[in-house]
């Protein structure tokens, strides 16, 4: 089966084609341009290197959050976009859980940590056992106080292993709380990567073997949505008065 794989989740755009669960070429920018100017070019040449045709696509699978609010938006509206036009099943997947493949083989736990603005990171913690076709999640997604996660994992007697868009800048505070217990991956693997999403959408795929329903996962609400129910509870107080 041919697939396409789609994650904005985050600043970097990573696209794959794969091929019953093996990548055969993926896309990595990391640029100023916004997902919407990078990802059709993106996949243009995408298609081109790999000889294939949209035609030859068999299902898309896209990546749905947590992470950027627009990203996420952009993504799945590309892949539904797709999906439609070509009549293809569409699978999602989480991004913690795409993430967790950048630590395949490792014997750490795997714990992502992504950007959630006000001093928060969505994150969860993984584990790969021996021969396993996933890894375990032993903590679920969720956003949670930079601090607060950091003196729960300082609590865990064990060696953890941090990836995602918000390792590499609180290296320092990591390694300050967990001292030799915290290893922290270079860019290079940590951040979202078109194979991680390839590998994560034909678990889901094999597990569920249809398309399915998709739909953001936020995990938190948006600025706009906290703001328009302060507004909403302030008019309502104020008809109650």
């Amino acid at each position: 089966m041919k697939y396409l794989t789609i994650d904005t989740t985050t600043k970097v755009t990573a696209l794959a084609l794969a091929e019953g669960g093996q990548l055969v070429s993926e896309g990595f920018l990391h640029t100023s341009k916004t997902h919407s100017e990078r990802i059709i070019p993106m996949l243009d040449q995408l298609l081109s290197a790999a000889d294939w045709s949209l035609q030859d696509l068999e299902m898309i699978g896209v990546v749905r959050g947590p992470g950027s609010f627009t990203g996420i938006r952009i993504g799945i509206a590309t892949a539904q976009g797709l999906a439609q036009v070509l009549n293809l099943p569409l699978v999602a997947v989480v991004s913690l859980d795409a993430l967790a493949w950048a630590g395949k083989g490792r014997t750490e736990d795997i714990v992502p940590i992504l950007d959630a603005r006000k001093n928060e990171w969505y994150t969860a913690r993984y584990h790969w056992r021996s021969g396993a076709e996933r890894a375990d999640c032993l903590t679920p997604p969720q956003a949670m106080a930079t601090e607060q996660w950091l003196d729960y994992l300082r609590g865990l007697n064990c060696s953890i292993c941090f990836v995602g868009d918000a390792a590499g800048k609180a290296k320092e505070r990591i390694e300050e709380v967990l001292g030799e217990r915290a290893v922290i991956l270079p860019d290079y693997i940590s951040l979202p990567r078109g194979a991680y999403a390839a590998q994560a959408v034909w678990e889901r795929w094999k597990e569920i073997g249809e398309g399915e329903l998709v739909e953001p996962y936020y995990i938190r609400f948006s600025e706009a949505e906290v703001n328009w129910a302060k507004k909403e509870e302030a008019r309502r107080n104020g008809k109650d008065e």
